[in-house]
């Protein structure tokens, strides 16, 4: 190749030699002739040699400058940092979008334009990426010198190792903002179809229990009339009532409601006896794997039985002619980067793994199956159907943990659920002595702000040979309560309603009773379980918390164990 470059140049020097005038002497011998004939061939050789380098050199210099303009004007930041997160090499759009000079980002830690609660994160990518030198992809927020933050999303490569230069690392910056704003809206308007199918699921159930209610409540008048019996209606319409609180319940859970009251337990308690509910009566069979070390996890017990009760009603109804569940839990150390978490993703964690043997779940479906309401199978059926793994959902969220589902049509499906865990056993320290009887003083005082509430609430309390004073707001409670006492005829509990339309809550009510008397008893009862005070009512000076709606029995069992309660304060 290099000898037909060197041709090539001497036949385009024989040729403009050949085009000039011969200038030799005329008197030059022919060895004189022939000698400057090639001293000129070399000088037109050079001459082209040099136009060409002059022509590269400007094809050079046009290259690295159209380079330089792409690099300084593209539509994203570039940048190379070194060993230690130092900026060495920023483009122009890269110094536009932090709000800073090109030269006064050089020198400078890339850190520190990262928002604060997302360099964690961004240490965490980078000292994976110097170890193993694989391009990595990740998103986080950056902070401008002045101005808000943005979404960003940072493609890293590494650059080639060299004695002197040492490890570099080059990183292509976009601005995501507006895809994630987008990708939000999209988010909501997925909430909003969540919630418009909700509703309809809600008004379904409901309107169904309704039917039952009226209808028996209906019968029963007429039977009544009639002279008929009418318990088993008004048994009927009594358990329709409480299929609606249920519901209720599930609704609270998935919603802002259900803060949980964690206690630690084994897991192998908490699975084996939520799984042997939920399959009581049927065709299918369990099995456990637990090992030795497994950690205790730390849970409400109510809300997390009834998570993995969901789970396992799921599985025993996608296996109609039965067979067998395989259950396992193992220790780990963290949840999966594509789970969504509440709170640190890196945390001590028991894995509980719950694998069917059913028809699966289509792919086109799996991402739909923890929306409220949503479910493949028939809606009318069963009420309350869509709910189960939203609930469970909702539940593990609130304990810090997460859900993951695996599945595949005619393959079955695996739901692995990442419980919350502590190392070592907690002893639970709340009460477990026998109750005792209630106190001599049968007189109670009852706050809420509905009529109708305190005329039934009354009528449960007389029932339970009470003898019950009520009144509508808060002000009215603190009046009866210091005249009763100043009069020598003190009452001997409180109900108070912890929310009330237009006057003091039960809240306010029981700081300013307990500064009159510090030995009162009350409880708070309210609708709206996920208020701190329904959770940790003692902190707040009530003995007992009932949660509406409640029944008789509930009434009982809270007036008779508030003694024991007073005595313990």
């Amino acid at each position: 190749m290099e000898k037909q470059k060197l041709d090539e140049l001497r036949r385009r020097a024989k040729e403009r030699l050949e085009s000039e005038r011969d200038d030799s002497p005329e008197n030059a011998g022919d060895d004189v002739r022939k000698l400057l004939h090639e001293l000129r061939t070399y000088q037109i050789e050079l001459e082209l040699q040099n136009d060409d380098l002059r022509r590269v050199q400007e094809e050079l210099v046009e290259t690295r400058d159209q380079y330089i303009d792409l690099y300084d004007f593209a539509p994203f930041g570039y940048l190379t940092l070194n060993e230690k997160g130092v900026i060495v090499k920023a483009n122009l759009t890269l110094a536009d979008l932090l709000g800073e000079e090109r030269g006064a980002l050089h020198g400078q830690s890339f850190t520190r334009f990262i928002f604060y609660n997302d360099q964690d994160r961004f240490y965490k990518h980078f000292r994976a990426f110097t170890a193993s030198m694989d391009r990595l992809v990740f998103d986080l927020r950056m902070q401008p010198k002045d101005g808000d933050w943005f979404w960003a999303k940072l493609e890293c490569v590494p650059r080639t190792k060299s004695e002197m230069s040492g490890i570099h690392i080059r990183i292509a910056l976009h601005d995501i903002t507006d895809a994630k704003r987008l990708e939000n809206e999209i988010i909501k308007t997925k909430k909003l179809e969540a919630t418009a199918l909700l509703a309809g699921g809600i008004a379904h159930d409901f309107n169904n229990l309704l039917a039952v209610i009226i209808g028996n409540l209906e019968v029963a008048q007429e039977d009544l009339l009639k002279g008929l019996p009418v318990a088993d209606k008004l048994q009927d319409a009594h358990n329709a009532c409480l299929h609606a609180a249920e519901l209720t319940k599930k609704f609270l859970t998935f919603s802002s409601g259900g803060v949980p009251l964690i206690t630690s337990v084994p897991v192998e308690t908490l699975v084996t006896d939520a799984v042997s509910l939920a399959l009581a009566g049927s065709n299918v069979d369990f099995e456990c794997s637990f090992p030795d070390d497994l950690w205790p996890v730390a849970v409400d017990i109510g809300q997390m039985t009834q998570a993995i009760g969901n789970v396992v009603t799921n599985a025993r109804e996608a296996m109609l002619q039965g067979g067998l569940i395989r259950i396992r839990a193992e220790n780990v150390d963290s949840i999966p980067e594509n789970l969504e978490v509440l709170n640190n993703r890196e945390a001590k964690l028991v894995k509980v793994s719950i694998q069917d043997q059913g028809v699966g779940i289509p792919w086109e479906v799996l991402t739909q199956v923890f929306d409220p309401y949503f479910t493949s199978k028939d809606l009318w059926n069963k009420k309350g159907l869509g709910l189960g793994l939203t609930v469970t959902y909702s539940i593990l969220k609130k304990h810090g943990g997460a859900i993951d589902i695996a599945s595949r049509p005619d393959a079955g499906t695996t739901v692995s659920m990442y419980l919350p865990a502590r190392d070592r056993q907690i002893i639970d320290t709340r009460e477990t002595r026998p109750r005792k009887a209630p106190a001599s003083n049968k007189k109670i005082l009852f706050m809420d702000d509905e009529e109708m509430l305190r005329n039934v609430t009354r009528s449960m309390l007389e029932n339970l040979g009470y003898e019950v004073e009520t009144v509508c707001n808060g002000e009215e409670a603190i009046k009866l309560y210091t005249d009763a006492k100043e009069a020598g005829e003190p009452f001997g509990a409180v109900i108070l309603d912890l929310t009330i339309k237009g006057g003091l809550g039960g809240r306010e009510t029981i700081k300013k009773l307990r500064e009159f008397d510090p030995d009162i008893r009350a409880i708070v009862a309210s609708g709206y379980s996920n208020d701190p005070v329904m959770a940790n009512f003692r902190e707040y000076g009530f003995l007992d918390a009932l949660n509406k709606p409640y029944q008789l029995q509930d009434l009982e069992k809270s007036l008779e164990g508030i003694g024991d309660a007073a005595k313990d304060r």
